[in-house]
Formats: structure tokens, sequence, C-alpha cells
């Protein structure tokens, strides 16, 4: 029988179960502008200071969505802290509804093994002109 995937199995098994947080998941909204923003609250639930990114994705894949601006995109979070991060929706045309997620995730550290992300589903709509 082989140890090394064993041990590595077992390794994972203790590692802690933290992720990112990022709420809330889901959240639309209507604008009468070109531009639409939410706040997003992003958790840090490590036990020491982290360093999280967040970024805009398609809703079904991963195109990044150059229409969508993160206030910040890369924060630094105190042990078991969270913070409010802008998303704002561009771009908006008369009578679109633009969906799209940002996800948050924790600084890539190249030595990690499992690498966790959380995702929102939001969308926006503009009203149509008058």
């Amino acid at each position: 029988m082989k140890r090394a995937p064993l041990l590595a199995l077992a390794a994972l098994a203790s590692a802690p179960a933290f992720a990112v947080g990022l709420g809330p998941l889901a959240k639309s909204g209507v604008t009468d502008t070109d531009r639409k923003g939410f706040y997003l609250t992003l958790i840090n639930p490590y036990p020491t200071a982290t360093a999280f990114h967040a970024y805009a994705i398609g809703p079904e894949d991963e195109t990044e969505q150059v229409r969508v601006r993160i206030l910040p995109a890369a924060t630094t979070l105190p042990a078991r802290s969270n913070r409010r991060i802008l998303v704002i929706a561009t771009g908006l045309r008369p009578g679109e509804t633009y969906a799209f997620r940002v996800c948050a995730e924790r600084a890539q550290n190249p030595e990690e093994l499992l690498h966790a992300r959380v995702c929102s589903r939001l969308s926006a709509r503009r009203l149509p002109a008058a």
C-alpha cells in the first residue's frame, strides 16, 4: 500500500476549513443612468491578517468583465474581520440587463494545494429611455 497519497490526504483533511466569505451571494438593482453600484461584504475568517482580491467574470464562464469596477479590488483584512467593497457596473444601455459575477479569493500562495473562491451573482438593469 502506498503511504504518500494517504499522508497527503490526511494533511488536507487536517488543514483548517477556512474560505473567504462574500455576501450577499446574489443581488440585483435598477438604475436610470449608465452605472449601477452594489456593496458587497468581504469576510476574512482566518486567524491572521490576509490579503484578498476580487474580480468580475461572466455569469456562466470565466470571461473577464471590463465593464465592472471593484473598489478596492485588492485589500488586506485583519484577522476575522470584514470590509465592504463597492462594485460598479458601467456602460449600461437603456433597457439593458447586465448580469455578471464578482468573485473573491485569498491572494495567490503558490504553496497552497487548495484554491477556494466565492462568487456573488449580480445583475444591473437600466430603465428604458423615456
